[in-house]
């Protein structure tokens, strides 16, 4: 146990890891066992969810369309809604009755993993062997604290981070095909948000990192499983309070008539927009009143006469967040996800180094 490395075996040529780095999957070959094997387990539900949704929407030729109570879009196009129940109205129902739960439990499972990375996998990394005192005698074997550390962070690292990657990429892939007929699932909330494309990645080794570094701090299994279990839900909170505020949302104009349609506004931006940032009237100068301004009316009359003093038209405005914004916003929060995770590891690296555990 004197080394980190890997050894080329004679003659065969083969490659056997030795040191820490075999002592480290030892230790820890029950976790990634089980971990593979939640893995392929919902990878393979995905993909199972996912080939059942696109055969029924193939077979049906409901691909592409949305049904609304008041407006239809099919493949791009809006199509003026039927009067009575229509077959694809039909097709449609089933395939939210059937597709719709499954979809968005896997996407609150997804969000969950970090969660239980940073409680079950990080938070025990150190605290388990501080607490008993086994990692004595791997510093008597000429192994000093940092090289002890990074080889105790690495696979772990590597394994958690690759494993939400292929989970957060199946579940992109199913979302792309999902989006469309259950366009009134906001993009930008936690499922699926948080549950797709590098956001999703980046919070498995930050969430990793919590637990571990909680457990090097703490040196007790416990408190330290508590604590990453608050610290790693804190973030995941932050980050949905941060998230609308990571770019400007675009200001969208329409008029509105007496039933609140929008009259002037693409369907197909709104149907594919992160809604809800702010909304209300304009005044003829252009100045924005948002709703809220007269939230204390307690009728119609009383509503009207605020606004009306309030100098409002009936010119009507929406903030938004575009699609074109969920990628860029996407890398942002994953930035700010592996910037914290490195800060975190430096943490751990000059705790140890300055003989702290």
């Amino acid at each position: 146990m004197s080394s980190i490395g890997i050894r080329l075996r004679a003659p065969g040529v083969r490659l056997r890891a030795r040191g820490l780095v075999w002592l480290v999957a030892r230790q820890h070959r029950a976790a990634l066992w089980a971990g593979l094997a939640v893995v392929v387990a919902i990878a393979a539900y995905i993909v199972w969810q996912r080939a059942g949704m696109v055969g029924y929407a193939r077979a049906h030729d409901v691909q592409g369309c949305a049904d609304w109570s008041w407006k239809r879009l099919c493949h791009g196009r809006e199509i003026s809604p039927d009067t009575g129940t229509t077959p694809m109205a039909e097709a449609l129902g089933h395939l939210g009755d059937t597709y719709r739960t499954p979809l968005l439990n896997t996407g609150r499972l997804l969000i969950a993993l970090p969660v239980l990375i940073g409680v079950f996998i990080g938070a025990p990394l150190f605290a388990r062997e501080l607490e008993t005192g086994t990692h004595q005698m791997v510093w008597t074997q000429s192994v000093g604290r940092t090289r002890w550390l990074v080889a105790k962070l690495a696979l772990p690292l590597v394994a958690v981070t690759a494993g939400t990657a292929v989970l957060a990429a199946l579940y992109t892939w199913w979302w792309r095909v999902a989006r469309v007929p259950f366009q009134d699932i906001a993009w930008g909330t936690a499922v699926p948000f948080d549950a797709t494309g590098p956001a999703a990645v980046a919070l498995a080794p930050l969430s990793f990192l919590l637990g571990a570094a909680a457990g090097l701090l703490l040196r007790r299994t416990l408190p330290a499983m508590v604590v990453a279990l608050g610290a790693t839900a804190g973030v995941q909170y932050g980050l949905g309070a941060l998230r609308p505020h990571l770019m400007t949302p675009r200001t969208i104009l329409a008029e509105a008539d007496a039933s609140g349609a929008y009259t002037t506004t693409p369907l197909q931006v709104l149907f594919n927009s992160w809604r809800g940032m702010g909304d209300g009237y304009l005044t003829r100068s252009g100045e924005k009143i948002p709703l809220e301004r007269c939230s204390s009316a307690v009728s119609s009359d009383a509503w009207d006469r605020c606004f009306a003093r309030l100098g409002a038209t009936d010119r009507w405005y929406e903030e938004l967040h575009p699609a074109s914004h969920y990628w860029p916003m996407q890398w942002m929060q994953a930035g700010i996800c592996l910037a914290a995770a490195v800060a975190l590891a430096a943490l751990c690296v000059w705790w140890i180094g300055r003989g702290r555990a």
